[in-house]
């Protein structure tokens, strides 16, 4: 056994097809920035008494599973793959040289999983069927866009051998973000830009693990409720917001990310998601004596039964030629 950093630990996650079953190649090698994601186990203690007042005479392993987060720069083309598992299902259409991949919520139970690899100075393991629990968007000056995967999966397997092979990709920074609210979707297109200071997207799914009687492993891993969040923090220049937040005012946000110092075809490595129905609250200012005065906001997006949607666009622009 060797002793050694997180830099060393490789991690690759491929689509699996179907569900629980691994492909046999590696579609992505992350470059991640930091990772939890490891084996985890349930173990009950025995409480029965044997003349001795000891509270406990044994511990069992009832469970085994693998949970954890991974944490990365968001990169054009991998992150792809995250979106998939994170939203279910994805469609893809040449565009202007690139390629648009569109995400759309699947509304089943049964969102598509991953094969994750893991690759260190002593082993090669595979943890099949992993899901995204969460999954967080962070834009922050002078940082690097990042993400934050919450994963549940089934526990580790040993594997063969993996040979890490990285792409090269685009990345995005805060300068290239535009946010945008109005008073519907329609408004969006023609509507200012609002700057911000700092931006959170929270993707839920609430997992649920499938266990049952004869197994320490779960038969399935499943996704539930389905919720988006997120939180803004601006300078405070009027009440517009403080308004919008005390009076429960419903708008349509869009979030951009066009990044547009590097060109594809003849156009930009980009994100974009258009929520139709937004709701701030929580409204917060900061007015410490010696600093510009700021708020934050947290928001949530609603289901429109209407459109039946909780966002009208959601896309990525990269060079991956098909269908993740």
């Amino acid at each position: 056994m060797s002793k050694f950093i997180g830099r060393l630990v490789e991690i690759g996650i491929a689509k699996e097809s179907p569900r629980g079953t691994f492909g046999g190649s590696i579609s992505y090698w992350l470059k991640k920035t930091g990772m939890t994601f490891d084996n985890k186990s349930n173990l009950v203690k025995s409480g029965e008494s044997a003349g001795n007042i000891a509270g406990v005479t044994t511990g069992l392993v009832t469970e085994q599973w693998a949970e954890g987060e991974i944490e990365g720069e968001i990169n054009d083309k991998s992150f792809g793959l995250i979106l998939l598992a994170a939203f279910g299902s994805e469609s893809s259409a040449a565009f202007n040289g690139a390629r648009k991949h569109t995400y759309s919520l699947l509304n089943t139970n049964e969102h598509p999983s991953l094969s994750i690899a893991q690759k260190d100075e002593d082993d090669d393991i595979l943890f099949r069927r992993a899901m995204i629990n969460s999954l967080t968007i962070n834009v922050r000056l002078d940082e690097i866009v990042s993400f934050n995967a919450n994963i549940m999966s089934h526990a580790s397997e040993d594997y063969a051998a993996f040979t890490p092979d990285y792409v090269s990709e685009n990345k995005f920074i805060p300068r290239h973000l535009s946010v945008k609210v109005a008073s519907s979707p329609a408004g969006l297109d023609g509507a200012s830009e609002t700057r911000l200071k700092e931006l959170t997207l929270n993707i839920e799914k609430n997992l649920t693990r499938d266990n049952v009687l004869g197994s320490v492993e779960a038969v399935d891993i499943q996704n539930t409720m389905f919720n988006i969040s997120g939180t803004i923090v601006l300078t405070q220049e009027n009440k517009t917001f403080r308004n919008n937040a005390l009076n429960g005012a419903v708008k349509a946000l869009r979030i951009d990310l066009v990044n547009s110092g590097r060109t594809i075809g003849t156009t930009n490595p980009a994100f974009r998601i258009d929520l139709d129905k937004v709701i701030f609250e929580e409204w917060e200012v900061d007015k410490t004596n010696d600093e510009i005065v700021t708020q934050t906001l947290n928001f949530t997006a609603y289901f429109s039964p209407v459109n039946n949607q909780i966002w009208s666009d959601c896309f990525l622009v990269n060079e991956v030629g098909s269908d993740y």
